[in-house]
């Protein structure tokens, strides 16, 4: 692979180590981004029940649960910068409305949001249309929001606590300082957050069980405090002044735990990323040379689960999938043999990229991760997988 090529295609995670035997260069076909939307409020208000936050929450300039400007502009930075990579690999030219690309998003605003922001930098002045369903929620990224009659809630409860270790109440005293730290930064003088019990309770037979108690609800704080931080709000509204940016991904570790239990569980993954995968590797085989699709950090916890993806980067806890992150896929083949090839590479801004809206460019790129896809077998790559056999990990 050409030397110039090797930091723009680092993205790509197309790049031979150093001590590899020499191999042709692989011509790229296509790639699908799995985004997380951009920086947004809590989704309702009060963020957390004033019993276990009492503090008020600071003001935002959108609505709960939407995009905010400031979100909007580092997706737009992520954009540009990807537009710049897909064109010094060959997937699309370096300038002008380029073909082949679509863009999918959910239904909330915060993602269809996301997705335009991502087209008005990624091809200006092209008017990219950002497609979503008319639907109240969209399968694709919410397989379960209606029960499935095949999905069984008690397996995927017992799915849940085999991640657990066990009971999920026993989760706060086997990591006792991180749920102290939490407590500090919601109440330093209370002790409502850690004695809320634990539970795993589903609505109904066919429906996911809800985690509810301190992690779930840890989980969400953390998160908040991550979004004050990016969204350029003063230190001293980021968890009301208690939190340092140094604490923020210790008490975001709360985050990706939340999610080990509840999104990637085999049984889990299996049943709410299945649609998601299949329509990754539809587009990565079909027609176009991009596809975008903009949904939630669910989304990317449970397809990682299907697939044993693992990343750490940016910053962040490892396996965290924080706003703007996303799992990009890409198809190449090598043209002495038309063998094709799937490599994932994750991407993140920084925290402080994010907060301070950092341009991005080959030369200043966002944190990258090639991801291992267990299963692959024999690749031109450590971390690239023989095209068939990718499709057979995705397929039920």
């Amino acid at each position: 692979m050409k030397r110039a090529l090797c930091a723009a295609l680092a993205l790509l995670a197309l790049a031979m180590p150093a001590a590899a035997a020499p191999t042709p260069t692989l011509v790229i076909d296509s790639a699908v981004l799995l985004l997380r939307h951009g920086v947004r409020p809590p989704t309702h208000e009060p963020a957390l029940p004033p019993a276990i936050a009492p503090s008020p929450w600071p003001a935002w300039p959108v609505a709960p649960g939407d995009l905010t400007p400031h979100g909007a502009a580092a997706i737009a930075l992520l954009a540009a910068y990807d537009r710049q990579v897909f064109a010094a690999g060959g997937l699309l030219p370096a300038s002008g409305c380029p073909a082949g690309v679509t863009i999918y998003a959910d239904v909330d605003e915060r993602t269809v949001a996301t997705g335009k922001a991502f087209a008005a930098a990624f091809a200006p002045g092209c008017n990219l249309p950002v497609a979503h369903a008319q639907t109240p929620s969209d399968p694709l990224f919410s397989a379960l929001d209606t029960p499935d009659p095949s999905f069984d809630a008690k397996r995927a409860k017992t799915a849940m606590q085999e991640a657990a270790g066990g009971d999920v109440a026993d989760i706060p005293a086997s990591h006792r300082a991180l749920f102290q730290a939490m407590q500090a930064a919601l109440d330093p003088a209370g002790q409502a957050f850690l004695n809320l019990p634990s539970k795993l309770s589903a609505k109904s037979a066919n429906q996911l069980p809800k985690l509810s108690g301190p992690l779930a609800e840890g989980a969400s704080a953390a998160e908040d405090f991550l979004l004050e931080y990016l969204d350029g709000k003063p230190l001293g509204d980021v968890g009301w002044g208690r939190v340092s940016p140094s604490e923020i991904p210790v008490l975001l570790a709360l985050h990706p735990l939340a999610y080990t239990i509840t999104a990637r569980p085999a049984y889990i993954a299996d049943a709410t990323a299945r649609p998601l995968a299949a329509r990754i590797l539809a587009a990565l085989t079909g027609s176009q040379k991009f596809t975008l699709l903009v949904g939630h950090d669910t989304n990317q916890a449970e397809l990682a689960g299907l697939l044993g993806l693992h990343w750490s980067l940016g910053g962040y806890p490892a396996d965290d999938p924080p706003p703007g992150g996303g799992i990009l896929f890409v198809v190449a083949h090598n043209p002495a043999t038309g063998q094709k090839y799937v490599s994932a590479t994750y991407q993140a801004q920084t925290m402080d990229q994010i907060r301070n809206l950092t341009p991005l460019s080959p030369k200043n790129p966002p944190s990258l991760q090639p991801l291992a896809i267990p299963g692959c077998g024999n690749n031109p790559t450590p971390t690239a997988c023989p095209l068939a056999t990718f499709a057979s990990l995705l397929k039920p």
